[in-house]
């Protein structure tokens, strides 16, 4: 199976993500970093327990993808409820590169092209059309700025109980920018720039509108 050709103009996004991570981790390098405790106390677990109920959401965001010394930028739009997901990944000059759709039985990627592809999983599917991973199963419960409960993880807390870091399924995952948001006909503190990590491929969700 040929990997999805991405359309020229991202040439242009590639070579600005690749700049502005750059520029990003010059800048943040002195920038001090506040004080992390390795244990969870109650305003976390309270705050844990709120967004592990929450079933559904839509967001919109900007994404910046870096693997195997490549890089580009796009934009999704992301609906997400119970174990179904749409998410709309778009060049930053607005065409559609992708749509995906999880059920709990497949996962369809449709390319630019309509062409429809199957897989098991999420990772396994964009990893071979468009070169690197989304690991979507995690992340409907990492955008939340909380872990999933099928598999172990770590975390380092800041001391107003939001996770700074989080390590599950072999990612790790950093927060900034934590606000006040309304969700679900609930206020609750969440991450709107979320950093994920595994292996080469690192990945950048900065969150537009909930």
């Amino acid at each position: 199976m040929r990997m999805l050709q991405m359309p020229i103009p991202l040439a242009w996004g590639r070579m600005a993500a690749a700049c502005l991570l750059a520029i990003t981790v010059t800048a943040c390098s002195t920038v001090p970093k506040p004080p992390l405790s390795q244990t969870a106390n109650s305003a976390t677990q309270q705050r844990m327990q709120k967004l592990a109920a929450v079933q559904q959401f839509s967001l919109e965001a900007k994404l910046a993808v870096q693997y195997s010394g490549k890089g580009y930028t796009a934009r999704l739009e992301w609906q997400h409820a119970g174990q179904e997901d749409h998410m709309r990944i778009f060049s930053p000059l607005g065409q559609q590169v992708a749509l995906i759709h999880r059920t709990a039985q497949s996962v369809t990627l449709t390319d630019q092209n309509g062409k429809q592809h199957h897989a098991a999983d999420v990772a396994s599917l964009t990893e071979r059309l468009l070169g690197w991973r989304l690991p979507l199963a995690g992340l409907s419960q990492w955008i939340l700025g909380i872990p999933h409960n099928a598999s172990p993880y770590q975390a380092s807390y800041l001391a107003s109980g939001e996770p700074a870091t989080l390590t599950q399924d072999d990612w790790r995952i950093e927060y900034e920018d934590y606000q006040a948001t309304a969700l679900n006909g609930m206020t609750e503190s969440l991450p709107y720039t979320t950093r994920l990590q595994q292996q080469d491929v690192r990945l950048k969700l900065v969150i537009q509108h909930w």
